[in-house]
């Protein structure tokens, strides 16, 4: 995968001599730049597009293969990351998703050793490709040849409190992730596939649109259930189901075992 720095302007090498310190001076500025960034161990992935297979999609849950971090060494760096869904689509967030609804990336590695968790962050962007508030709440997973991390974009905290500050209908046209490896201690560790997915409650379904409803409510008295149920062993809970949905999933018809 090929890495590069976002927005790094052209030097512009004016071909009179009077500009030539200028262009020196330009020239070395950028240098500390870039020696900056390298030493603080971030690197930033170019776009990646994610082609979710069409819209007019009403669901809870969306799964596709997942290949853009593929020969990614399991080293300790911290990865920057910007997902733009393709073909003009977006996903919609009705009034009846559920708060747990979650966007998972899992990695497949080839290490034999538990890994340690891969850390990070993220939100939601806009069809400005601005970034739509939020508080970045995540939840990881492990295993010994598995990495998985799922940003919950509609809540507060891990406790599992709702952010009602954020209101539905909400639509989204991508998303970023800042992600921080675990280090394995050898070079030959290596992402090798994975899986990007979009999760929600079973009935507490999402849209990709276009041409899906401006929204859908929740039946009387179910939206007390869902929370009820959200808030008990969120994250446990989200940890368990990405390790088993992912080797029930894209992953397991690529080889990996079942659980």
């Amino acid at each position: 995968m090929c890495l590069q720095k976002r927005r790094v302007q052209r030097i512009n090498f004016a071909s009179e001599w009077r500009h030539t310190a200028w262009c020196s001076r330009s020239f070395l500025s950028t240098a500390i730049v870039v020696l900056g960034l390298v030493a603080a161990g971030r690197m930033y992935a170019g776009p990646i597009e994610i082609d979710l297979g069409g819209p007019h999609k009403i669901t809870s849950d969306l799964s596709l293969p997942f290949d853009a971090l593929n020969n990614t060494a399991i080293g300790g760096q911290t990865l920057s990351i910007d997902l733009t869904i393709s073909n003009d689509e977006f996903v919609r967030l009705f009034t009846k998703t559920s708060p747990l609804f979650d966007v998972s990336i899992t990695l497949q590695t080839n290490g034999t050793n538990k890994h340690d968790f891969l850390q990070g962050t993220g939100y939601l962007v806009d069809s400005q490709g601005m970034a739509i508030p939020g508080f970045g709440v995540t939840g990881t997973a492990s295993g010994h040849d598995l990495l998985s991390i799922g940003l919950f974009p509609l809540l507060k905290d891990k406790n599992g409190t709702p952010n009602n500050d954020l209101p539905r209908p909400l639509d989204f046209f991508g998303i970023h992730f800042d992600l921080t490896f675990p280090d394995a201690h050898n070079e030959s560790i290596q992402v090798i596939g994975g899986e990007f997915g979009l999760f929600s409650n079973p009935g507490a379904v999402f849209g990709v649109g276009p041409g899906i409803p401006r929204d859908i409510v929740p039946d009387s008295g179910s939206t007390l259930l869902l929370l009820s149920v959200g808030v008990i062993g969120l994250l446990g809970a989200w940890a368990n189901s990405a390790k088993w949905r992912t080797r029930v999933g894209k992953l397991a018809d690529a080889g990996v075992a079942r659980t």
